[in-house]
């Protein structure tokens, strides 16, 4: 008897989905649901306590839970109550229920385990979710969430779904948007600072400005929860509202009931949408970019598939129709989605002891689209099997063969250009083709990592900048950097291992910063005289906009090699770092308008994200 189990580890909840003997996925009930939550409770003993068990417990010390692990997947460790825990067992704790549930229903030993995680997600956070899967099962597969819900989606339209589906996936803690054909990524994007989790706070601070005027201290010290009465009360006002959000999706308005000395609080539909139509249309556009990002048109798909709870919300559906003109698709219980479809994805894919189609690798070369003005990117020295990205603001990318095909002719890469494959092959771009280049808008600077070598003149020619204050960490693919906290991260490319991030306050704007990280198909460590000169090599043949290569260059305190790149069509520069480790390139782009009205912020910035720059090997 074969059992095979997938769990869909969310930001609020975990969905685990099984199969027996090749049968049809169904979906396990936990706790008497479809869903388990995925907080989880640590007990003065150590005992870990994870789903309804954890909510529970929670009543009798908040600090002790923690209702969202997934969000704290960049740290290495929780505090809970007084005791200190690894992210890695806290994940473990919920995937080990998840599977135990599933086993119980299944009748056996796990013979393959499957576990989703987002597209954008790179090797540092995969590697964390495998860890915490260790063991869970006698093999185990990774595969990204798109790429489940797509395959759930064309088996439950046999025949009408032979081409590419956009899936839209609105999560507890993320918004994803990933095009795919075949069960391979076309193109990806997400916006990782919205989710249900933000669209519960929204409606709590909604409630709280219609109750505080009774009291606004006692209002205060509820939500501060300095007092363990308080946090006990807050937790109930939380699971309330989540109750009324819910509601709110089926019906046109609900009421909150509210701890003395509060009146309950009465909410619309019409109030729930005003809070949050301006990041939903956000989400609508950011599905219409990643669209036209694969090449395609909204009338070239077989259907556009909302997933995740949040879907729910009528206001989604409008908004994605009014952006795309298309009539989403959405089925009974979209927050089952993704664990069923995981199941059918890896069904037939040998013993199953490999990840999925990865999104930034295994993609098939396909020729780029002409695009609007692209914004930066890095040039590429010998470039992995790529395919090229048209990218939106965004780093030009190298251009790139399949990884079964040699490059016709290998191009030396300067650095930021973000589009090197996520496929582990070889050879790697360094510095984009001329003609890439050239549809690149930013400036990148090299940086070498060399050591204790003492760090030489400043290479960028933008105004010195003070120490950043600390900020968030982001980490991504197979390299991190600490982000200021006024900073959030806007977008990116799994496919080109690309993020960017902008300022808070201005995020339609055109200064922003790229990290983009290239494979080389050599130790640029063993080698770097030919890691050097293949960017060189490339950053002479890319035409007038780069200018000032200088590879004995330094900045943020380490040494680089860097250049600019002039963007004429969007009246900005960008100023390229790049960082070479081993057999990785990360080119950072750092792009400012030439108003100068941010150039500090956006130099302040960059200097963090160089400075605290880590690529991860293994």
């Amino acid at each position: 008897m074969t059992v095979r189990v997938a769990v869909d580890f969310g930001t609020s909840s975990t969905c685990v989905a099984v199969s027996v003997r090749g049968r049809e996925p169904q979906v396990v009930a936990v706790d008497g649901t479809p869903l388990m939550s995925s907080a989880v409770y640590a007990a003065p003993d150590g005992t870990l306590f994870v789903g309804q068990e954890a909510d529970r417990q929670a009543a009798v010390d908040p600090s002790r839970y923690e209702p969202h692990p997934k969000r704290r997947i960049d740290e290495p460790e929780l505090l809970l109550g007084t005791s200190v825990h690894k992210v890695r067992d806290v994940i473990r704790a919920v995937l080990s229920r998840a599977v135990a549930e599933g086993q119980r229903v299944g009748g056996g030993p796990v013979d393959q385990l499957v576990l989703t995680h987002p597209a954008e997600w790179g090797a540092i956070r995969t590697r964390v979710l495998r860890q915490a899967g260790n063991g869970l099962g006698a093999r185990i597969v990774l595969v990204p969430e798109p790429v489940a819900a797509a395959v759930f989606y064309s088996a439950s339209f046999p025949g009408q779904h032979d081409g590419p589906v956009a899936v839209l996936d609105l999560g507890g803690g993320t918004v994803d948007v990933s095009v795919v054909r075949a069960n391979r990524p076309l193109a990806t994007r997400g916006d990782p600072t919205f989710g249900g989790a933000d669209i519960d706070q929204m409606l709590l601070e909604h409630v709280g400005s219609l109750v505080a005027g009774t009291d606004e201290q006692a209002w205060r010290e509820l939500v501060e929860g300095r007092e363990l009465p308080d946090r006990r009360r807050r937790r109930v006002i939380h699971q309330d509202v989540r109750g009324a959000k819910e509601t709110l999706s089926r019906h046109n308005y609900t009421d909150v009931p509210m701890p003395p000395p509060f009146a309950d609080a009465h909410v619309t539909r019409g109030d729930l949408e005003r809070l949050i139509a301006p990041r939903l249309e956000r989400a609508a556009e950011l599905t219409a970019a990643t669209i036209k990002e694969a090449g395609l048109r909204p009338t070239d798909l077989a259907g556009i598939f909302l997933v995740g709870g949040s879907s729910r919300i009528p206001l989604v559906s409008q908004l994605v129709h009014k952006h795309c003109g298309i009539v989403p698709t959405s089925l009974d219980q979209p927050e089952t989605v993704v664990a069923r479809g995981a199941l059918r994805a890896v069904a037939g894919s040998g013993d199953g002891t490999g990840d999925l189609a990865a999104p930034a690798a295994n993609r098939r070369p396909r020729q780029a689209q002409p695009r609007p003005p692209q914004p930066v990117q890095p040039l590429p020295v010998q470039p992995l099997p790529v395919q090229p990205q048209p990218v939106q603001s965004q780093p030009v990318q190298p251009q790139s063969r399949a990884a079964v095909e040699p490059p016709p002719r290998p191009r030396p890469a300067l650095p930021p250009t973000p589009p090197v494959s996520t496929s582990r092959r070889r050879s790697a771009l360094l510095l984009v083709g001329a003609s890439a280049l050239a549809a690149a808008l930013a400036i990148v600077l090299v940086v070498v990592l060399n050591g204790g070598n003492e760090p030489r003149s400043r290479a960028t020619p933008q105004t010195t900048t003070t120490t950043p204050a600390p900020g968030r960490l982001i980490a991504q693919y197979e390299y991190q950097f600490t982000l200021p906290t006024d900073w959030l991260q806007t977008g990116g490319d799994a496919t080109q291992l690309r993020t960017e991030v902008k300022p808070s306050d201005a995020q339609t704007g055109d200064d922003l910063v790229l990290v983009q990280q290239i494979r080389l198909s050599f130790d640029s460590d063993a080698d770097r005289p030919r890691a050097v000169g293949k960017l060189r090599d490339e950053f002479n043949r890319a035409g007038d906009a780069f200018t000032g290569f200088d590879e004995k260059a330094s900045f943020a305190g380490r040494q680089v090699i860097h250049y600019q790149q002039a963007l004429p069509n969007k009246d900005a520069t960008v100023d390229w770092y790049v960082v070479f480790q081993h057999n990785t390139q990360v080119s950072v782009g750092c792009q400012h308008e030439n108003t100068g009205k941010r150039d500090r912020e956006v130099a302040t910035a960059c200097e963090m994200i160089v400075r605290t720059l880590r690529i991860i090997t293994e």
